[in-house]
């Protein structure tokens, strides 16, 4: 009968019930009480907004719902209220909205990152949408449904992924086992030795598989130091001095890549390098496969937010980790005995190179 007094006092159904039990204090500013009870009234729902792109969004807030306010009881107004975003595999946020379906556009963004990273994909998370309805002086929180919002995050902040295919792992078209380490949002690199023939192409992750669209050298088998890239008719490059250790760094804006040989042509070998974290219990390592000379990837599903580090032949001897959230940057550099790596829950394809310390999580 709770339910029904508590509609009574917005004057929803009338006084043939007054003899219901009127008392609202235990609901009375619902937002601060653990034990909130939420009332849903009849033919008042919200609507989901248009899909959101965040690169598209200019202001500090962004509509992510409508309602149908003419079902309201008289007298009721609606103020601020909250959504409570789920999304497979990431632990449930909440984002505050205004009584009009207005949301901070910052607050929605990180929700979206944080359960996906910033790949510029459309995602789709389901929000309930709960909102805190005033008559009288006296409040109660009304679900109004839940939606299905599709958010993209910014392609402006995203670093997007470039493989390389060749003489390493086979032409393949369908194996994206050596991913570049990203720098920066434009430039890459990737460190091995050159084994071989030495020679590459690039492939954006959008363009996979598409020899029309690989990127390479301007003249085949180019094995200059440093060249310019092409995107139409490109060749393949070269590495200098094929079966030696070189990185080589590409720059998407100018469109150039660089030779650089490394100083050290004996780096430390490791028979095997494995992931260990929270997600295992500090355990038993997660093992790498190899793809290329002291190049590691794997497939790593986390059920829950974890902490983790890359380690070398199941002993702390040799161990590499960093002081960041994937979920704010998808790549960095780890360094030896550094911080645990903070992962969000996920599906992700894992990349690591034993030489540099560079790693790469790209959510899948």
């Amino acid at each position: 009968m709770k339910n029904i007094s508590k509609l009574l006092a917005f004057g929803f159904m009338g006084l043939v019930l007054a003899s219901c039990d009127d008392s609202y204090d235990d609901w009375s500013q619902p937002q601060q009480n653990p034990q909130e009870e939420i009332i849903t009234l009849p033919n008042f729902t919200a609507t989901v907004a248009q899909p959101i792109d965040f690169d598209q969004v200019t202001s500090d807030s962004v509509t992510v719902f409508t309602l149908n306010e003419a079902t309201l009881p008289e007298g009721v107004t609606l103020e601020k209220g909250r959504l409570e975003i789920t999304a497979q595999n990431a632990a449930k946020t909440t984002v505050n909205v205004s009584g009009n379906g207005r949301a901070c556009t910052a607050e929605l963004l990180d929700a979206v990152v944080a359960a996906y990273g910033k790949r510029p994909v459309e995602r789709t998370m389901s929000a309930e949408v709960l909102l805190n309805a005033m008559k009288d002086g006296q409040a109660a929180l009304i679900k109004a449904g839940t939606i299905e919002l599709k958010l993209t995050p910014k392609a402006s902040e995203y670093t997007p992924i470039y493989y390389l295919v060749g003489e390493l792992q086979g032409w393949s078209d369908q194996a994206k086992t050596c991913m570049f380490y990203p720098e920066s949002q434009t430039v890459q690199t990737y460190t091995t030795q050159w084994t071989g023939a030495g020679n590459l192409k690039i492939w954006d992750d959008n363009n996979f598989g598409n020899w029309a669209n690989a990127i390479g050298a301007a003249t085949d088998g180019d094995n200059a130091a440093s060249g310019k890239l092409v995107t139409s008719n490109a060749g393949a490059m070269v590495c200098p001095e094929p079966g030696a250790f070189y990185t080589l760094k590409v720059d998407f804006e100018t469109m150039s890549y660089t030779w650089t040989k490394l100083d050290n042509q004996t780096p430390k070998e490791f028979e095997k390098i494995g992931l260990i974290g929270d997600f295992n219990e500090w355990k038993s390592d997660e093992e790498m496969t190899a793809t290329a000379p002291h190049n590691w990837t794997a497939e790593l599903t986390i059920a829950a937010d974890t902490k983790l580090k890359f380690r070398a032949n199941g002993s702390w001897d040799d161990n590499w980790g960093a002081d960041m959230n994937v979920a704010e940057k998808y790549y960095g550099t780890g360094t030896k005995g550094g911080e645990n790596i903070k992962v969000p829950a996920g599906k992700y394809n894992v990349f690591f190179n034993d030489i540099t310390g560079e790693f790469v999580f790209a959510a899948k």
